[in-house]
């Protein structure tokens, strides 16, 4: 798990070099048809579907109808919709069942474009084009292949604004700090010990393009730790839910430069006054309200999910060690999902990631 924390640098500037160097006209093309598109929907499951979630809005800031759907709901209740519309298919595999099911139910109706690190896997096989991610590959949890995977999809929806040569410089500058972020995290996880001290579920809560950096942290404190979380909207959680919190409340909230960025510091006061634990993630936190922080590197809030997502890696790692669970370990996903009504046995224990 450390060796897939560290390695994302590495990782992230494979990524970068495949779509900027021999994957540049594919990752062209699928900008040009989705531009062309009246719509567009980014499908994924699991970790897929949570770094779908900044395409998407990228898509919409630009004046683009683009919407992301889970790949299961999707096949079942939405697949009706496809004809003549983009599908942007994510999935680290490109085999899951949910995938597979799916590309059968809409081929012909609309352009498929893959997004996959599997470039010979059936997604892509099915696909008009192709995105390689090309991330260093993980040793069971998404961790590299969800960063990857991130700044693929963000390439992508810059390469639709047509300012891919700009965004190269953007991620290139951010990216020199990468390593140094990694190690200041990696360096003392017993930091988050005293968060990590609840008697129920942790939540993991954002807005944006960082809604997506919330399920995705939930589901790493799932995968890793065994650990119940939850992931959800900050307004979503004013409505109701924000009724949980007491002295047993543990959450993080994500907090880049951005519209929502206050909206999101009056929701982490609030919890504070009503005695729950709350960390922020987010640049320059110094507003002199006593709030804890994590500061991450700035950057656009488009951009955030890849920088905001390394703390809470840490965290659920650390967590896991606080329960004695095996880092990295699986009790019941399978390497692939390839039945959508029953878990298969132990021989094909693996991620669950899709």
């Amino acid at each position: 798990m450390v060796s897939d924390i560290e390695g994302q640098s590495a990782s992230l500037a494979r990524v970068l070099q495949q779509h900027c160097g021999a994957g540049r006209a594919p990752l062209l093309e699928a900008a040009a048809l989705l531009r062309s598109s009246a719509r567009s929907v980014v499908v994924g499951i699991g970790a897929s579907l949570n770094a779908s979630v900044a395409l998407e809005n990228l898509l919409c800031a630009r004046g683009y109808n683009s919407s992301c759907v889970e790949a299961g709901e999707f096949l079942h209740y939405r697949h009706e919709t496809s004809r003549g519309a983009a599908l942007v298919v994510v999935s680290r595999s490109g085999e899951s069942i949910e995938i597979a099911r799916l590309l059968s139910a809409v081929q012909g109706r609309a352009a498929i474009i893959a997004v996959t690190s599997e470039p010979r896997s059936t997604l892509a096989r099915a696909a008009d084009v192709v995105l390689e991610v090309r991330n260093l590959p993980d040793e069971m949890v998404a961790i590299q292949s969800y960063t990857g995977t991130l700044l693929t999809l963000y390439l992508l929806g810059m390469a639709v604004a047509q300012v891919l040569d700009e965004t190269q410089q953007e991620v290139e500058a951010l990216l020199q700090n990468f390593p140094g972020w990694i190690s200041a995290n990696l360096a003392e996880p017993s930091t988050w010990d005293p968060f990590l001290e609840c008697d129920g579920p942790i939540y993991t809560l954002g807005r944006g393009p960082s809604l997506g950096s919330a399920l995705q942290g939930a589901l790493l404190f799932n995968e890793i730790a065994k650990a119940p979380a939850v992931g959800m909207a900050v307004a979503s959680f004013r409505h109701g839910p924000i009724e949980v919190v007491d002295q047993r409340f543990s959450g993080l909230v994500f907090a880049p430069q951005g519209r929502t960025r206050d909206l999101n510091l009056g929701l982490a006061r609030d919890i504070v006054k009503f005695g729950g634990k709350v960390r922020l993630i987010g640049p320059d936190g110094s507003d002199g309200s006593g709030l804890q922080w994590i500061h991450t590197p700035p950057c656009s809030e488009l951009l955030a999910p890849l920088v905001e997502i390394v703390p809470v890696q840490v965290a659920a790692m650390r967590l896991a060690q606080l329960r004695g669970i095996v880092v990295g370990s699986f009790r019941y996903a399978p390497q692939v999902t390839v039945d959508e009504a029953c878990i298969a046995g132990p021989e094909t224990r693996g991620t669950g990631n899709a």
